[in-house]
This record gives structure tokens, sequence and C-alpha cells, in this order.
């Protein structure tokens, strides 16, 4: 995949610069310069090809640790050396044959090509820094790419001695297991076992578990209500008294002094006759 993105980098450089070509005629050719005019339009797009595939995108593309557009731009900048490296020497151009020919006629086009974009920099910059900025590409695209690379190992390096520096923090301690007390034996046939401690985990998770919250208690207004006797409780009535004997006199008391209850004991008075 990253083979595929340095292709398209590769074509792309090629195909400004062929771009350029077709404003006008190469102004550097092999071997010397083809003077001519340039327009203000290809001398403004020149100092931005140079500016954006020299000065910015070989920086950009080492920060951004995309490194297919750093091989694409060495490659592009690769084959400026090419015309210079197998150009044909003075002796075999002399007498060259069909082979010889071909060759110097495609590393020429070359050459003029991968230099065609850097002609409008030269009204500004001179022709001896245009002529020359093709071969920055290839060092500066390689340069920055194993800057950053250094620049991000000693970075790493020093985070990783600062952090071995710092004091580690303390690890906390296991918490001691719970020992519940030991209930009581039974006398009699039956016999309960001693609880057995719970163990690390156990606790840990009784730890991590949520508290429940304990149930609200309904409010109760106390009230004094006297409990009635019991069956078998004993009341007190006092000493029994004595019953009467036959010889014992009952006092009934005087009676009564109204007129209408006088009872008139003995004979009745005899009538009168002269009345």
């Amino acid at each position: 995949m990253r083979r595929d993105y340095c292709t398209c980098v590769f074509l792309g450089l090629i195909a400004g610069a062929l771009m350029f070509v077709c404003f006008g005629r190469p102004y550097f050719v092999y071997g010397g310069i083809d003077m001519r005019v340039f327009s203000p339009f290809e001398i403004c797009m020149s100092f931005l090809y140079f500016l954006f595939f020299v000065m910015f995108l070989p920086i950009w593309g080492a920060f951004r640790k995309k490194i297919w557009i750093n091989f694409g731009l060495a490659a592009y900048g690769l084959l400026a050396y090419v015309p210079t490296l197998f150009y044909p020497s003075a002796e075999a151009m002399a007498d060259p044959g069909l082979g010889t020919q071909l060759r110097a006629a495609l590393l020429k086009g070359i050459y003029s090509m991968v230099q065609a974009p850097f002609g409008g920099v030269s009204t500004l910059m001179g022709n001896g820094f245009a002529s020359k900025a093709v071969y920055w590409i290839l060092p500066l695209s390689l340069a920055w790419l194993l800057l950053f690379k250094v620049g991000r190992f000693y970075r790493s390096a020093y985070l990783a001695d600062r952090l071995r520096s710092e004091p580690e923090p303390e690890a906390p301690q296991p918490a001691e297991p719970v020992k519940h007390a030991q209930e009581p034996e039974v006398l009699g046939t039956v016999i309960t076992a001693p609880v057995s401690a719970a163990s690390p985990a156990d606790v840990s998770a009784r730890k991590a578990a949520p508290a429940q919250p304990k149930p609200e208690q309904p409010q109760v207004r106390p009230v004094h209500i006297k409990a009635p006797p019991k069956k078998d409780d004993v009341i007190q009535l006092g000493a029994p008294k004595t019953a009467p004997k036959t010889d014992d006199v009952i006092q009934l008391g005087p009676p009564p002094s109204k007129l209408d209850d006088v009872i008139i004991l003995g004979a009745p008075e005899p009538p009168k006759f002269n009345e």
C-alpha cells in the first residue's frame, strides 16, 4: 500500500514538471541555458512549486510520519541525478552510435523535465540557485525523515528515563482476612462446628460490592397499656369473715318512725253505739 502511495507522489511530481514544459520551451537544457522571458504567471507558479515540494512537503511528511511522501520525493530527486551520472562521455559522443544517441536524447529530456519547474525561480534568485534547487529534493526528503526519527527516539528515551527516576507509588497492602467469632457450641445432641475465616477473595469481593442501604424502620409510638391479670394471679381480698354462730343476736335496729308503718298490736277497740 505504501509503495503505491510512493508511486503516486513520484508520478504527480513528473506530471507537474511536464505542465511547466507545456508553458514554453525549457529554460535549463543539458550543457547550457536557453534564454527566454517568463510571464508573471510562470514566475508565480514556479515559486510555489519550489516552496511546496522543496521546503514544505519533506518537513510535513516526516512530521506526520507519512514516510511514503518522503520516499516519493526522494525518487523524484534521484531522477534528477540520473542524467549527470549516466550521460555518455565526450569520447562516446564524438562518434556516437544509434544506441548512444537514443540514450543521450532520453537523458537530455529527463534533465529538461526535472529542471523546467525551477526556470521561473531564476528571475527571482538567479540562474545558479534555480539550476541547483532540484538537487535539494533528495537530501532534504531523507534528512528531515532521519532528523524526526532521531528526535522521537531521544524524546522517548528521555521520557522513559524520567519515569524510571520517579519513585514508584507504594503498592496497597493486601487486606487481612476477617476472622469471625466462633459461635458457642450448644449443649446437647446438636453441636455446631466453628465458622471458618473468609478467604481474601471473598473479602475483596465484599468491599467491591456496593453497600446496600438499610431498610427504614417505621417509627412506633409507645403506648402504655395495662395488661389484664392472668388467671393464675392471686387477688388479695383480705381476711375472710367468720361465719355467725346460731346463738349470736342479729341487731336489726329500731323500727321505722312513719305512721303508716306502725303495726298496732293487741285487741281492737270496741265500737261506740251512741255515736
